[in-house]
């Protein structure tokens, strides 16, 4: 069932401010984030934290940086520190592909029949949460290779200015412009790799062809989503800019934009794009659209 952009945010809205709940998923996971993240400092810094007085008292007093690193490293397992670094991001990321597949889960459900649950995040959660973490690593690697053979031609140039101490300008901006370039065309042309992978049911590599193949054939809408989206998010930055000047209304204004962004942007970007992708690729029925209308007419 086809629908015009501007019958998909409005029916989009629609299911967001029926079912608010929505926003469940992504307040979970700032709290598992910021907790994993206490956790994994405290980990880490552990050693030096029960260090005895006399060592804390010395780093304190010591200028050089280089005597200082030594005196830590004498209490500190770099190695084991390392690995609970690493460690962690990888928790990290497992946990954000949980939450992430349970709120597309859960703007899935209610894009199809109207209303959706918690019940609906878990489940989309546990399914779906390894084959999107492999999917945004496979995703990296393919951006930095992408970056990184981008740049080739301009190692050259850019290590002879700063050799010579007169660096050329020109071969900076035009890398600085194809940089900025590849990485919004791959941020668009891979937004509904997540989306492919939950509503289809796909795994890593498949989802990733199934996003690009959705990509070339709805270029202008995937476009025009992004662009909503990304109006959207601007807009709540630009309500704080009148109070710059006071950094207290500054904090706040930032704060209320945080809050925002988690209980209404996050939640109601995600079903937007999922609308998208269901609609185009026919997983929404009529009957839905009629349940929209129905509503709307309440």
């Amino acid at each position: 069932m086809y629908e015009d952009i501007g019958t998909l945010i409005g029916r989009g809205f629609g299911t967001w401010k029926r079912n608010l709940n929505l926003a469940v998923p992504f307040v979970l996971m700032i709290v598992a984030i910021m907790l994993l993240a206490v956790v994994i400092v405290l980990l880490a810094f552990y050693p030096l934290i029960t260090a005895s007085p006399d060592v804390l008292s010395t780093a304190g007093d010591v200028e050089d940086p280089q005597q200082l690193m030594e005196l830590l490293s004498s209490v500190t397992n770099v190695g084991l520190l390392v690995v609970v670094v690493l460690l962690g991001i990888l928790i990290m990321s497992l946990t954000t592909s949980f939450f992430t597949a349970g709120a597309i889960g859960m703007a899935k459900e209610a894009t199809a029949t109207g209303r959706t649950t918690l019940k609906d995040m878990w489940a989309s959660g546990r399914r779906h949460y390894l084959n999107l973490f492999l999917a945004e690593v496979l995703i990296m690697i393919v951006v930095i290779a992408g970056l990184v053979v981008l740049s080739l031609p301009f190692v050259a140039d850019l290590a002879a200015g700063v050799e010579s101490g007169d660096p050329k300008f020109g071969p900076l901006v035009l890398w600085i412009i194809l940089f900025v370039a590849y990485s919004l065309l791959i941020s668009i042309a891979l937004a509904m790799v997540p989306y492919a992978l939950v509503v289809e049911g796909l795994g890593p590599i498949s989802a990733i062809k199934a996003g690009i193949g959705f990509f070339r054939s709805n270029k202008m809408d995937v476009f025009l989503i992004w662009l909503v989206v990304l109006a959207v998010s601007m807009a709540i930055q630009f309500v704080s800019v009148p109070f710059s000047g006071s950094e207290t209304a500054t904090a706040i204004f930032s704060m209320l934009g945080g809050v925002v962004s988690v209980l209404v942007i996050s939640p109601l970007t995600t079903v937007w794009w999922t609308r998208l992708y269901m609609t185009r690729a026919g997983k929404i029925s009529e009957v839905a659209a009629v349940q929209d209308e129905e509503v709307k007419y309440l």
